[in-house]
């Protein structure tokens, strides 16, 4: 009994039709858009991989800045944060409150604002917060963590953004090179019928 070929072989078969006689025109012509897809899909990887690089500099470049202008102190809360939510299985639900809370400048004034504490905080706890240097609340300044995850996520985001196209257009090619067949059987069966009906 014939083993049946791999799905390897069988890829292999349909992307290189070669000197098959029974590769028509438009089977050739699918896999030259294959082949001509994944090339290009691999030649776009080096250019993802360099805007990724470039995102990840620019990431550390404002990274060294942000340490540069922030600093970290300690905020007193002034009022309590939502209470702690649980959900259905007793999980409690991580969540993020805004309430009112004064830090002392160093040097200068006590200031008040909003900052951010987790849910269940009460009045009077004590939070550390990040101050630019006017003495406002601000982000924590960019880690190499986070500029090193950015820059590999925009990188990655570009080259699936372009495979997606490539595959888009070859389904598209794929279907019309189809059609084009079933109209090429259509007009061969009209032939062999009228060769029937005239034998």
């Amino acid at each position: 009994m014939r083993e049946q070929p791999g799905i390897v072989a069988m890829m292999w078969r349909r992307l290189r039709p070669g000197r098959n006689p029974l590769a028509r025109g438009s089977d050739r012509c699918e896999a030259a858009f294959a082949i001509g897809a994944v090339l290009a899909a691999l030649l776009a990887i080096p250019f993802a991989a360099t805007v990724g690089s470039d995102v990840y500099a620019g990431q550390m470049l404002k990274a060294a800045e942000q340490t540069v202008d922030r600093y970290e102190t300690t905020a007193r809360l002034l009022a309590d944060a939502p209470p702690v939510r649980i959900r259905l299985d007793g999980v409690p639900i991580e969540e993020t409150a805004y309430v009112h809370a004064h830090w002392t400048v160093p040097g200068g004034p006590i200031r008040e604002g909003v900052v951010a504490v987790d849910s269940g905080a009460v009045a009077g706890n004590e939070v550390r917060i990040w101050l630019d240097s006017a003495g406002s609340v601000v982000d924590p300044p960019v880690t190499p963590t986070d500029a090193t995850s950015t820059g590999i996520g925009v990188g990655t985001g570009i080259w699936l953004a372009f495979v997606t196209v490539l595959a888009g257009l070859y389904l598209g090619a794929r279907a019309m090179l189809a059609r084009a067949r079933s109209a090429a059987w259509a007009r061969e069966w009209q032939r062999v019928a009228k060769d029937w009906t005239a034998a």
